[in-house]
């Protein structure tokens, strides 16, 4: 099965509302709604966050899920189990599985990402995960992936992009954004994107946060990374300052934020589910790098050499916006200070591309 009529929904793939996804969830009993989730959104940053989540998850659990988009050569990458090698004919098999499943009705009016968390709940009910970590896929109140019942949740930054569905306005995207949070349940802001500079931003986030009745954990202040270590201090537990090393020496620095975040999630995760070891005790394995890396971590300003006669050094960054350039070209000019460095750029049509390569340039 080649996906074909599947991915001919993306013809149309946003459509405002849950009202769909539930009406088809609830026919499908529920899938993996009791398994503990974590829902990481925002405008970048997402990706690797999740990555980091799943990767140090996998110290302590046997069966950790992770779902995220996009997908770069197999779709069932999209759809990853640590134990279990999910290939595109297993995600084919369940797909048909869902059609056979589903009404007729129903699965006429779910759009590509709707089925594609649906199919995502229903492998990761399948294979018995121990835990579910959820990458938003575009804004928040509205992805399907909110109709889940997160024990915490993540939003890593906010900036304009999409802007033909989530409008320019930074505040307002804030605000859908932040719609993933659940009352009396951490929501952890990693405090990062355009939305940074913007008047009116505490009071935007307070509201947010009175509207939902989450707890508010924030890089910066219970939370952060400086040049040489992470920093915990997160109210009721243990101060810790986790350094940086292995793998993570020389990594970007917007990527040590994410980390920070990832890092800050699992404290607190373990401090709740007495069966994850406490982070102090994972942290030297996991810095060596030894345990697999999800896809989601492929790609964010990766150092790759080329396999030739003569090897070439590239550094690989799949920003998309503008803030992601920003990014990504800061880490680069902090590398490389006194040097210009040549680069190949792809771009799709939709993305705001004269501002991105204006700042590459740069």
């Amino acid at each position: 099965m080649n996906f074909e009529e599947l991915f001919a929904r993306r013809a149309s793939h946003i459509k405002p509302g849950l009202e769909r996804i539930r009406k088809s969830f609830d026919a499908l009993a529920r899938p993996a709604l009791g398994t503990p989730a974590v829902l990481v959104g925002g405008t970048n940053g997402k990706g690797s966050t999740s990555g980091f989540i799943w990767s140090l998850l996998n110290h302590s659990a046997r069966r950790v899920a992770l779902y995220s988009s996009p997908h770069l050569a197999d779709f069932s990458e999209r759809f990853q189990m640590s134990g279990h090698a999910i290939t595109d004919a297993l995600v084919a098999e369940e797909y048909e599985r869902l059609l056979a499943d589903l009404p007729a009705d129903l699965n006429e009016e779910l759009s590509f990402f709707e089925i594609a968390t649906l199919i995502a709940f229903r492998l990761f009910e399948r294979f018995d995960a121990d835990f579910q970590v959820l990458e938003v896929g575009l804004g928040g109140r509205w992805d399907a992936t909110n109709i889940s019942d997160p024990l915490a949740s993540i939003v890593v930054s906010v900036s304009r992009d999409h802007k033909e569905y989530l409008g320019t306005e930074l505040l307002g995207i804030l605000h859908e954004k932040f719609a993933i949070a659940r009352s009396g349940r951490p929501l952890f802001w990693g405090a990062q994107g355009e939305v940074m500079e913007e008047s009116g931003l505490k009071a935007a986030i307070a509201e947010s946060v009175r509207d939902s009745g989450a707890i508010l954990y924030t890089r910066g202040e219970e939370f952060w990374t400086s040049a040489e270590s992470i920093h915990l201090r997160l109210p009721g537990l243990k101060a810790l300052d986790l350094p940086i090393k292995g793998i993570f020496i020389g990594t970007a620095e917007y990527l040590r934020k994410n980390l920070s975040i990832a890092a800050a999630f699992y404290q607190w995760y373990a401090s709740v589910n007495k069966d994850y070891k406490p982070i102090e005790t994972i942290w030297d394995d996991f810095c060596t790098g030894d345990s697999k890396a999800p896809v989601t971590l492929v790609g964010r300003a990766q150092r790759v050499i080329s396999r030739s006669d003569e090897p070439r050094k590239f550094l690989i960054d799949v920003c998309h916006n503008p803030d992601g350039a920003r990014a990504f070209a800061a880490s680069v000019k902090l590398q490389f200070p006194d040097r210009k460095i040549p680069g190949f750029v792809s771009i799709l049509k939709d993305k705001d591309y004269d501002h991105i390569l204006d700042i590459l340039r740069s």
